[in-house]
């Protein structure tokens, strides 16, 4: 069985673009969907009704406070147990593990800058002791690779996406466009990044077919990210 995934920033809880993400999601048709900038309060009542409305009648129940940020993660099929990954972290939401059937997912919104730092570190901890297990991390990292996923060297945290590699997890875009340069969000100087992505473990690496970004969006205004949608054979 095919299985289709798709990991998006909406950008503030999508707000009154949010009738237009949700054609956008229903285009894409994912059995799975992890949402970044998804907001608490009654943005997110009106994004969860409007994912029920399209199929996704299961959600992770971890709604950060009104007007923070933080990941949902939403199915078409009943999921297990799921929780924040670190309670200690300063705003937990923003990382919360799934458990499905055959795999664990990790839906991700990292902090920008160095206030990143501690959820790499826990995000590492928590994947070490799935390494050989099918799991994968995906989602809004705001973490780039020097002069390969941003034209310069502004990020002082990549060394974190060498670390997860270490242990054996393969960021799956990158590993089959080695040298390719795409970007997953432009900021408002027009500078691009790609710091949107799928870390996956090994054994769950080798049931991967296509990985791409879907510009359309971003182009269009929907939000200032493109989504990123992977398929697994699950």
């Amino acid at each position: 069985m095919i299985m289709r995934l798709l990991a998006w920033n909406i950008r503030r809880g999508g707000g009154s673009r949010l009738s237009r993400i949700a054609e956008a999601l229903k285009r894409h048709d994912a059995d799975i969907v992890v949402l970044s900038e998804y907001r608490g309060g009654p943005s997110a009542a009106r994004l969860c009704a409007a994912l029920h409305a399209l199929g996704y009648r299961y959600t992770t129940t971890l709604a950060p406070p009104p007007s923070r940020n933080g990941v949902l993660v939403a199915a078409r099929r009943p999921f297990g147990e799921h929780d924040v990954v670190d309670t200690g972290l300063p705003e937990p939401y923003r990382m919360v593990s799934v458990n499905f059937a055959t795999f664990q997912l990790i839906g991700i919104y990292m902090p920008n800058l160095i206030a990143k730092i501690p959820y790499w570190e826990a995000l590492i901890a928590a994947v070490s002791s799935q390494r050989a297990n099918r799991a994968l991390a995906i989602g809004d990292f705001n973490t780039c690779r020097a002069y390969l996923d941003e034209a310069g060297a502004i990020d002082a945290t990549a060394h974190y996406m060498d670390a997860i590699e270490q242990i054996g997890f393969r960021d799956l875009w990158r590993s089959r466009y080695p040298d390719r340069r795409e970007y997953s969000w432009f900021s408002t100087k027009r500078n691009g990044f790609r710091i949107d992505h799928a870390f996956l473990s090994h054994d769950l690496a080798a049931k991967a077919g296509i990985i791409y970004y879907s510009h359309e969006e971003r182009i269009a205004g929907l939000s200032d990210h493109s989504p990123l949608i992977l398929e697994l054979t699950a």
